[in-house]
């Protein structure tokens, strides 16, 4: 059994478990591994690992049964995509703020590694975005994969745009105003909650459109099927639009370049050891309780 363990490196709280992790590694005889890029961090702590643990982060992907991942949903965010590609599960330590993806506190990653090599868990996909660029001369340019969401919105602050939305190929609305939100279920305690969609519980298939700040007397938030393929249009906008990749990505939407977004064929697995784990966090960390 192999295991990598990829901690957020600017959060310095996570170097010492790190260590007491790999050394459960070694009492349950199970092989430790760690990205090669940690090695650089600049927390010495690091640099007292052996050489021997550390891989290239592709090499690595393609060599280890699971995923420890040490820090917040915004570590889980970076990596997404390649625990999907690579079919890793991912169990997810919190050393974040506020960590609705995190079921497993610090202290608690010993217990939860004897627990995963008893086969005493269950794995849940979280679905993923796939979106592309359709350009005027049929062109399509691939974005990178969304856990979270996808935002389309103004590119000057204070400037209202207009979106042409489309669902399976049916014209639906124009927008005016700040923007819209495509999220996934994952997404929907994100930028889609305080834009005022709603919460849906993870094991929930559908997407979900928000506009941002509409100037509309219509501003329902809309739940659609997973199969749904969006696409947004700026033709009509005067103003800049651009685009937001869960909030790691950013680039502009062009006038004459149509947004598509639907589901990935990937998802992400998490490791789950509680089924009620969702509702102790949602109702625990947005009321501000620790």
């Amino acid at each position: 059994m192999r295991i990598g363990i990829f901690p957020n490196v600017t959060k310095r709280e996570c170097a010492p478990w790190v260590q007491k992790l790999m050394a459960g590694c070694r009492r349950h005889g199970v092989e430790a591994l760690l990205p090669a890029y940690v090695a650089e961090s600049e927390q010495t702590i690091y640099r007292e690992i052996a050489a021997v643990h550390y891989q290239p982060f592709s090499e690595l992907m393609n060599t280890i049964d699971f995923a420890f991942v040490l820090g917040g949903d915004g570590t889980i965010l970076k990596f997404a995509r390649s625990f999907a590609l690579a079919k890793v599960p991912v169990c997810a330590v919190n050393f974040g703020s506020l960590g609705f993806l995190m079921e497993v506190e610090p202290e608690e990653m010993e217990t939860r590694l004897e627990a995963i090599l008893q086969g005493l868990y269950f794995l849940e996909e979280r679905t993923l975005l796939h979106s592309e660029l359709c350009c005027a001369d049929g062109s399509v340019q691939e974005l990178p994969t969304a856990l979270n969401e996808i935002v389309v919105a103004h590119g000057n602050v204070g400037k209202m745009i207009r979106l042409d939305m489309s669902i399976n190929g049916y014209f639906v609305q124009q927008y005016p105003g700040d923007g819209m939100i495509v999220s996934t279920a994952t997404g929907s305690t994100g930028y889609n909650f305080s834009g005022g969609g709603p919460i849906v519980a993870p094991q929930v298939k559908c997407l979900m459109v928000s506009p941002i700040c509409p100037h509309l007397l219509l501003k329902m938030p809309l739940v659609l099927g997973e199969d749904a393929v969006i696409t947004f249009s700026a033709a009509h906008s005067r103003n800049a639009v651009r685009i937001s990749i869960d909030g790691m990505r950013d680039q502009e939407l062009p006038r004459s370049v149509t947004l598509r977004v639907k589901r990935s064929p990937y998802t992400l697995q998490m490791i789950r050891f509680d089924e009620n784990y969702f509702y102790t966090n949602l109702f625990t960390k947005m009321t501000g309780r620790k």
